[in-house]
């Protein structure tokens, strides 16, 4: 049985650059256990998978699997399937925006025409934030950095939909030379219950883009991840609760993917409302290949 598929860079609008996603069309009657094969087959930090929704609530649904696991939802992936649904069936999109299906529930990602192209932003769940109770040491250690690279900013385990332990580097040249340590970010992000680790690190204040950011996933199958946005989402989370705290809301623009020459571009924003953080995260994308799939 033949089934659709196109590889799609998220966030850069240039193809083989950005993060890839598969994104695989007409899998209504594939068992979640082949959806994983499929995944583990494309060997990419993410595959996903568009269906019919189960809700009229939504203008279609998603599975989102690493190379171990199925995920409630990731940000790269929602990027890549709002792209393949804008294309293949544009009719979808009702009031310039789409919404989508996952675990943590209906994700809405609006469609924004700019100069450049178009730019998918989607809304990222509401943010939780826990302790992360490790030392200084053992971080240090997970990244492959000295103790004096980490910034006097908390370590905090963020999650916009999914969990991740957030880092903040002290200095712009220590991003470069980060040499994680796979094994330990995988043993200790388990003991916190967090996917991997992201890091960011601001760049010169006059500077248009302000942050450069890192994600590390080894117990996902995901060594770094290219640009990741639900990482990106969680960083803006924190940066919106550390460093603006007493502002309604803010944007800045995240670069990703630098150190392994798959360079994206992230939007990041955040609005408070009645006390409620929302954060959203957005960026473009690109197909970089199409094929089917044999099963």
């Amino acid at each position: 049985m033949p089934i659709d598929f196109v590889q799609v860079d998220a966030f850069s609008r240039t193809p083989l650059y950005g993060n890839p996603a598969a994104v695989v069309f007409g899998a209504e009657e594939v068992p979640g256990e082949t959806m994983q094969k499929i995944a583990r087959e494309m060997n990419l930090s993410e595959t996903v998978f568009i269906l019919a929704p189960t809700t009229p609530d939504a203008d279609y649904r998603v599975r989102i699997f690493t190379p171990m696991n199925e995920l409630p939802f990731a940000g790269h992936p929602t990027i890549a399937a709002a792209h393949c649904v804008l294309t293949r069936y544009p009719d979808k999109v009702h009031a310039g925006r789409l919404r989508q299906e996952c675990g943590i529930g209906i994700v809405p990602v609006e469609v924004i025409a700019t100069e450049t192209g178009t730019l998918l932003r989607m809304t990222q769940g509401t943010p939780s934030y826990r302790e992360a109770s490790l030392s200084h040491a053992t971080v240090a250690k997970m990244l492959g950095c000295s103790e004096s690279d980490l910034a006097e900013t908390p370590w905090e385990v963020v999650s916009t939909g999914v969990p991740w332990l957030i880092v903040e580097l002290s200095r712009f040249e220590a991003m470069a030379r980060l040499d994680p340590d796979q094994s330990l970010i995988a043993k200790e992000c388990k003991a916190i219950r967090a996917v991997g680790v992201t890091a960011f690190v601001e760049r010169a204040p006059t500077d248009p883009i302000r942050i450069r950011v890192r994600t590390f996933a080894p117990a996902e199958g995901v060594t770094e991840d290219p640009v990741c946005g639900s990482g990106n989402g969680s960083v803006a989370a924190y940066i919106a609760r550390h460093k603006h705290a007493g502002e309604a809301k803010g944007n800045y623009v995240a670069e990703q993917g630098i150190e392994i020459g798959r360079d994206g571009l992230v939007h990041a924003s955040w609005e408070r409302e009645n006390e409620c953080l929302r954060v959203k995260i957005a960026g473009q994308a690109a197909v970089s290949a199409s094929g089917q799939l044999f099963l």
